[in-house]
């Protein structure tokens, strides 16, 4: 009995998953790679969908070899030659060093042959991984983690790469390790900003692992942050979100980014078998811009509406103070989406409690005052480990005409997405029964618009 394998969240059959590598679109293809650990030894594993939530595993892509183990890495599409090329981080088995290496797909992915003078990048330093490839300028760019920068490279092959420049960020970005860095150019209007994305192994506002983003120019060669704006942003202030990455050659100018939806504190301690890891739902990315800088918003991709269905929407709920509504559901996979205007809200405080079973429940608490979103998983059903439990907050900002929220459950994640991605939260949860959700506003009344609710088809 797989009890909590999730739904709609892609896992692997087995053994144990956790970045995602060489996300790419090729021939009406998207490609998953992922991190795939097979009694400690790390291969690439694969996934492929037509439409971002339909996912078929299909057979491993990179195995271990004489030089190391294959960790992170990127693919990029050489459509001159027809070919995919992955670009990958060698774990060495004799110097323990970590050097690039490459690989060509000449069958759309599904095999790979390794270039045979590997590695094509080595250095001194200890921490030199996880290279994110990009064609821009007329090049190959890599952005690679250094350890307590990322590193940029250029070449024109691929094979042979020319140091460009670093990028440390400022004293605060620094609370841990820096890895899975990413670097892409997103536009808002007229104008265009670059995106340097970073995942820090320790020292996330959730505890633990966490992703930074930080705005501004690329020219070629050199990152830079906008001058207003140095310090990087969070992305996600739930406690399972690490080492998002985006995909390489999406059509329409989408920016399209999936994370392990997992916490490096206590990944081998969940009580998933015979799998360990899960991904996040696929979310699209946009820009938007505040009085105080840039900002990446977040929702989950519009392909997930296909999975819905026995729509359930009440209109017009008013919640007295101390009051509940409960919305009779008793499901393992769903979405709320809910709408109210920010003057109809009188209550101090609101919120959602979902009921897990045996008297258990996750918490999602709204303070109006103060500006906030609390989730509370203290007490949601197992806790595997001490760092699990907890409770997690970010801000939100209740100055708008109107407040949404969207909340994706899946049977072990459920994910938050608050006035259209300003704030997600994402967390694993292992609850004892299926999800009871019900509305409650306290120190005052509260009158929802529009609250839908829907069942979601299994995908994976």
């Amino acid at each position: 009995m797989e009890r909590y394998r999730p739904k709609i969240h892609f896992s692997a059959e087995n053994y144990i998953i956790n970045d995602p590598n060489g996300l790419v679109y090729n021939k009406g293809i998207y490609h998953l790679f992922h991190q795939y650990n097979i009694e400690e030894q790390i291969h690439w594993g694969h996934a492929v969908s037509r439409d971002l939530v339909h996912w078929k595993r299909v057979q491993i892509a990179l195995f271990p070899d004489e030089i190391g183990q294959i960790w992170s890495g990127s693919i990029v599409v050489d459509e001159e030659k027809d070919r995919m090329i992955a670009v990958f981080t060698y774990s060495e088995h004799e110097t323990k060093k970590q050097s690039q290496g490459i690989a060509f797909s000449y069958d759309d992915g599904m095999t790979w042959e390794k270039y045979p003078g590997n590695p094509v990048l080595t250095s001194s330093r200890k921490d030199f991984r996880d290279p994110k490839v990009i064609r821009c300028f007329d090049k190959w760019v890599m952005v690679l983690s250094g350890g307590d920068c990322v590193l940029l490279y250029q070449s024109e092959d691929l094979i042979n790469w020319k140091y460009l420049s670093s990028f440390s960020g400022t004293e605060e970005s620094h609370c841990g390790v820096w890895e899975c860095p990413d670097l892409f150019p997103m536009k808002m209007a007229d104008e265009e900003k670059w995106i340097l994305t970073v995942s820090i192994n320790n020292g996330s506002p959730a505890g633990g692992t966490g992703m930074q983003y930080f705005t501004g120019t690329f020219d070629g060669a050199e990152f830079k942050t906008d001058q207003e704006q140095p310090n990087g942003r969070w992305l996600d202030f739930g406690k399972d979100f690490y080492a998002g990455v985006t995909w390489n050659h999406v059509p329409d100018g989408r920016r399209l980014m999936i994370a392990w939806a997992d916490n490096w504190q206590y990944r081998d301690y969940l009580p998933t078998i015979p799998f360990k890891g899960q991904m996040s739902c696929v979310r699209e990315l946009t820009l938007c811009k505040k009085e105080d800088g840039y900002y990446i918003k977040q929702m989950p991709v519009r392909e997930m509406d296909m999975l819905r269905r026995n729509k359930k929407e009440y209109k017009k709920i008013h919640i007295g103070s101390g009051e509940e509504w409960i919305l009779g559901t008793n499901k393992e996979c769903l979405e709320l989406d809910l709408i109210c205007n920010v003057k109809s809200i009188e209550a101090e405080k609101f919120g959602i409690c979902v009921g897990t079973g045996k008297g258990k429940k996750f918490q999602i608490e709204f303070d109006v005052k103060n500006q906030t979103c609390l989730v509370d998983r203290r007490d949601s059903g197992v806790n595997a480990h001490e760092n699990f439990p907890g409770v997690y907050w970010g801000k939100v900002d209740f100055g708008k005409e109107k407040f949404s929220l969207k909340v994706i459950l899946d049977v072990s994640q459920i994910e938050l997405f608050v006035n259209e991605g300003d704030l997600v939260m994402t967390n694993l949860v292992f609850p004892e029964a299926s999800y009871e959700l019900k509305l409650y506003a306290e120190n005052g009344e509260i009158l929802i618009d529009s609250c839908k609710i829907f069942e979601l088809d299994q995908c994976m």
